[in-house]
């Protein structure tokens, strides 16, 4: 079983203030993480950080062990997915979005975190 863990987007403020004249990647550690971890750049540490912050919020439980499958069933390809009436798919509430880079799928059962890579998933220890 796979839980599915998205990675906070800026709020509407947090994108105001990174294009403000202040602004910048650089003027804000959530920024900085938020660049990284969503261009698959991101070191070990600041994904681990950005768990330990709060900033990855679960939005489903895939009765599955295929990440692939599971990162299917969290896309909106012809609808939305959480339309998605599948067996074996519990959409949690809050915010949903497609499952992109950056996003952490759990398998619940081996322990093991995968994170969403420009092509792929790696796994993270």
């Amino acid at each position: 079983m796979l839980k599915v863990h998205h990675f906070n987007s800026l709020t509407k403020a947090e994108s105001k203030r990174l294009n403000s004249p202040e602004g910048g990647w650089d003027s804000e550690p959530r920024f900085s993480r938020y660049a990284d971890i969503t261009s698959g750049q991101a070191e070990l540490s600041t994904i681990l950080k950005a768990l330990i912050e709060g900033e990855y919020h679960t939005v489903a439980v895939v009765e599955t062990d295929n990440t692939e499958l599971a990162y299917q069933l969290t896309n909106h390809i012809e609808d939305n997915w959480t339309e998605n009436r599948q067996n074996g798919i519990t959409i949690l509430p809050g915010e949903h979005r497609s499952s992109s880079v950056g996003d952490i799928f759990e398998d619940t059962e081996s322990g093991c975190f995968y994170i969403v890579g420009n092509i792929g998933f790696d796994q993270l220890s």
